[in-house]
């Protein structure tokens, strides 16, 4: 039997840079930040709702004059938590964005209440 090389490989796998790890490192740890307003054009003033799938608690955030009075405090529970959220502006339903494991989702609010959203792969 060859047990030396049993016992090498539960450990990790061995690739060109060596040991790798078999957990995702791309995945957003407990605590990080799901959300953001990334960017509001200054000619923009209203309330912006967001709900989330993942919580019970709604946000809302007065904005004038492209100012936001406030942040978005949706923040990861666990690592790789994912969770979907719904955009209102003044009311009406703007968007849906859903944010991944080993994503930063980005609101851009344009003058006229359009919303853009995206997101940063970290």
């Amino acid at each position: 039997m060859n047990r030396r090389s049993l016992l090498g490989m539960t450990a990790c796998t061995v690739g060109l840079a060596g040991c790798i790890s078999n957990e995702d490192p791309h995945e957003m740890s407990e605590g990080s930040t799901f959300i953001r307003l990334h960017r509001v054009d200054d000619d923009f003033s209203g309330t912006v709702r967001i709900v989330p799938s993942c919580r019970d608690e709604t946000v809302e955030i007065q904005i004038d004059d492209g100012q936001p009075d406030g942040s978005i405090p949706y923040v990861r529970e666990e690592s790789g938590e994912e969770c979907s959220f719904e955009i209102f502006i003044d009311d009406e339903h703007a968007e849906t964005a859903s944010v991944g494991r080993s994503e930063l989702g980005n609101i851009r609010i344009f003058e006229d209440g359009k919303v853009f959203f995206g997101s940063d792969i970290i």
